[in-house]
This record gives C-alpha cells, sequence and structure tokens, in this order.
C-alpha cells in the first residue's frame, strides 16, 4: 500500500506547514507558540503511527499493517465478499479519522456506501471487504486489487 502522488504531496504539504510553524515560533520566541507546535508534532506522530502501510492475507486474517501502531485485524471466516470497487461513491464525508496526511484512514460514510471504514494510500480502484455479523464493511487501496481480492477469496483453503 504505497502513497499515490496526491497523497504524498498533501503529506508534503502538511509536513511543510508544521515546519513553518516551528521556525515562526523559533523566531518570534513566542513560547506560547511551542505548545501549538506541540500538538502539530503530536498529530504528525499519530498520523505517521496509524497510517497504513501494508495489506496481509495471512493464518486466516486479513491484516492492515500500520507503520508503528497495532495493524487492523479481519478474521476470514468474518468475509462475506471481496470486490472491486471503482469509487466511494457520492457524498464522501470524513466521521472521524485523517484525508490525505500519510494516507486516507479512519471512519468514513458516502451516500452510496454507507458508513464504512476507509484505509487507503491511493485514488482509484479500491477493494470492498464487506463482513458478516453487521460489521461495517472496510474498503482498501492495496497497490494488485485483483491479487488482493484472489488472497482473500481463497479463504476457504486457509480455514480447512
Amino acid at each position: 500500500m504505497t502513497l499515490d502522488g496526491r497523497q504524498r504531496k498533501m503529506t508534503g504539504v502538511v509536513a511543510l506547514i508544521i515546519a513553518a510553524a516551528l521556525g515562526a515560533t523559533l523566531m518570534t520566541g513566542a513560547h506560547a507558540g511551542f505548545g501549538v507546535v506541540a500538538v502539530l508534532f503530536v498529530v504528525l506522530g499519530l498520523s505517521w503511527a496509524m497510517s497504513p502501510c501494508a495489506l496481509v492475507v495471512d493464518g486466516g486474517e486479513l491484516r492492515v499493517e500500520r507503520r508503528a501502531w497495532r495493524p487492523l485485524r479481519i478474521p476470514l471466516a468474518s468475509v462475506a465478499s471481496a470486490s472491486p470497487l471503482d469509487s466511494l461513491g457520492r457524498g464522501t464525508l470524513r466521521v472521524f479519522g485523517v484525508g490525505g496526511f500519510f494516507g486516507s484512514y479512519g471512519l468514513f460514510s458516502s451516500s452510496d456506501l454507507g458508513r464504512f471504514r476507509l484505509y487507503a494510500t491511493r485514488s482509484g480502484q479500491a477493494v470492498i471487504v464487506r463482513r458478516s455479523g453487521g460489521e461495517l464493511p472496510v474498503v482498501l487501496t492495496p497497490d494488485d486489487v485483483a491479487g488482493a481480492i484472489g488472497a482473500i477469496d481463497r479463504r476457504p483453503l486457509l480455514t480447512e
């Protein structure tokens, strides 16, 4: 799950804004500004730590690996279907999460999909993983959409 050009640009812009804020704070000697810069660095660190970096299908589970945070684990037995998705749909809104800084991830909603969890590092085709038991669907953007769907669809072989 590598970042596409758009996500890299967004990450760079936000990093420049944080660097400019730090520079301005240091140059003016504004002690109150250090608290704001500290909060920005915490946000930067958490955003990086929670960002998706790999998709793994192994040991009866689908894992969304994150840079320095525990992975999202989905038991393959709970997967009802995995299929390609061309678009997130009309009116996609970020309910709680990150939209473009080291990727887009968190809880999202759209009029076409309803509420869903998104772990995206690129625009374009994605994979929607629908789960049984009323769990929210998960939308992923692996580098190899067809390969990811194939790995997930081999799940009966993994559970026998």
